[in-house]
């Protein structure tokens, strides 16, 4: 029977996972990789009083155990954002909500470094509550509203962001649907009916000529920084739906702002951290922080070594 230093919980898709695994390879780490979507066909039993885990994957027996487990690398939100679908029959059902609650009652494995524990990382995905704790350490945020209504006092000249308050990804027409942020003008909001669900309504910073997204991964103390650009420019509106000629530029943020990142990630009790920020005139202001943030994509387009820090973290 194996015993188990470091234990990964993601998903079989997930490429950011992919690279964790080749690295902790390289190393001879003694790591078990756990896929949410393939419990079924693993053997569990969590010895609740002894504090061990016992796991039989493809005729192989591991252990893991209070007392040598290092680290737990825990790549999923906390949020189950399709449990209820009319086409979900009961197995499925039970299949997600209670191997769900197994991996949070993961918990009860305190000694080990998680990245992220479940329990912060239900917090830190809390929109409203990022925005709070980033104004109270001295970042400058938007304005920020959550209505259900078009009824807002709205500057006729401004342009604003509209958003989700939660991740919000739908099935139109059979197929996965991402809901991005939108920029909308006070008329478009006043003519939108909004009453079905809570919205995001946010002031836009800038324009496209003087306002740089930036993406700041955070690993513990260690800060890797790009500027998104296309064309040298800043994006108008979600960078995300722009696929061609973009390019992420690394650079060093200002200590003054690393030091309120450095000060956020500890204030939501975080390990690993995405945040977006915009940059507008010399100035930073904060968007929002993702608990669980992907970054695969930034070690093959910006050259960074986000695995390798990860993985220091994880080997301790």
């Amino acid at each position: 029977m194996k015993k188990v230093e470091i234990l990964i919980i993601s998903n079989k898709l997930d490429f950011g996972t992919d690279y964790i695994c080749l690295e902790l390879e390289k190393r001879n780490s003694s790591y078990l990789r756990l896929n949410r979507d393939e419990f079924a066909q693993y053997e569990v039993v969590l010895d609740v009083n002894r504090l061990e885990l016992l796991v039989k994957v493809d005729s192989k027996n591991y252990i893991i155990s209070e007392k040598s487990l290092k680290s737990i690398y825990y790549r999923a939100p906390i949020y189950l954002r399709d449990i209820y679908k009319p086409n979900i029959d009961m197995e499925e059902q039970l299949f997600r909500t209670q191997w769900t609650a197994f991996v949070r009652n993961l918990t009860i494995f305190e000694s080990p470094k998680w990245v992220n524990n479940p329990i912060a990382t239900f917090m830190a995905e809390n929109k409203l509550l990022q925005l709070k704790y980033a104004e109270e350490l001295g970042f400058l945020v938007p304005n920020t509203y959550v209505t259900n209504t078009n009824k807002l006092q709205l500057d006729e000249n401004d342009l604003y962001i509209a958003k989700s308050l939660d991740t919000a990804v739908l099935r139109v027409d059979g197929q996965e649907a991402f809901i991005y942020s939108n920029l909308v003008s006070s008329e478009e909001i006043r003519n939108a009916s909004l009453e079905i669900s809570p919205l995001v309504i946010q002031n836009y910073i800038g324009t496209a000529s003087h306002k740089v997204d930036i993406r700041v991964t955070i690993i513990e103390e260690e800060l890797f920084s790009v500027r998104i650009l296309k064309d040298g420019m800043g994006i108008n509106g979600d960078w995300r739906r722009e696929k061609n000629n973009i390019e992420y530029r690394e650079f060093k943020l200002k200590d003054e702002i690393q030091s309120k990142c450095r000060s956020l990630m500890k204030r939501l009790g975080l390990n690993f951290g995405a945040i977006d920020l915009i940059e507008f005139n010399g100035q930073f202001f904060f968007l929002e922080i993702n608990p669980t943030g992907e970054w695969a994509w930034l070690v093959e387009s910006a050259q960074l070594p986000i695995h390798e820090r990860i993985c220091d973290i994880l080997a301790g």
